[in-house]
């Protein structure tokens, strides 16, 4: 049987929560720039002058610095997730849709991750976007639903994967809504 095309589209607004790993040589200059624009150094990371000012190609905005990020769709009611097998459309669903509790039988493999995401000392981004989140595909001999797995943070998804394996991100058509930064 040939390898059938999975997508999955995700829909609705997001919220990332990222902690910038910012070498300490390197963290003086970006200080003194900072200084420069009479800002602190989180709000003017946020802030394209700065980049302007800073002058390297290798870093053109703060999505350029390594770090560890959080990345979960919310759970509201414009969230909206799409399976697609060979080019039609065969499930269309919520988030709410995967809460398994007031079910006879799961009709979805769900997996709730209790832990929460620490803040430890550093600069953080924050960032709200709405519209397509997400585009993920794989390719697959034969696809059965309950293989799915999605991982939830709390109320949010936070990733689906497929026999333990992780989908390909192909793209993502979003609008960015809300940008914040703070130091701890």
């Amino acid at each position: 049987m040939p390898a059938a095309k999975l997508k999955i589209n995700l829909f609705g607004e997001s919220q990332t929560i990222k902690r910038l790993s910012i070498d300490p040589a390197e963290k003086i200059e970006y200080e003194r720039i900072a200084q420069r624009m009479q800002l602190p150094l989180h709000q003017a990371l946020t802030d394209p002058y700065f980049y302007f000012l800073l002058q390297k190609d290798r870093i053109q905005s703060f999505e350029n610095f390594k770090g560890c990020s959080s990345k979960v769709l919310l759970n509201t009611p414009k969230n909206l997730i799409e399976i697609w097998q060979q080019n039609k459309k065969i499930q269309k669903l919520k988030i709410n849709d995967l809460n398994q509790e007031l079910l006879l039988f799961p009709l979805y493999t769900t997996e709730i991750n209790k832990e929460k995401f620490t803040l430890k000392k550093g600069i953080y981004i924050e960032q709200k976007e709405i519209g397509l989140i997400g585009q993920y595909e794989m390719l697959l001999d034969d696809f059965r639903i309950e293989k799915l797995l999605f991982q939830l943070a709390g109320n949010n998804l936070q990733k689906i994967t497929y026999e333990n394996r992780e989908l390909k991100f192909i793209k993502s058509d979003s609008l960015l809504t809300y940008l914040n930064s703070f130091e701890i």
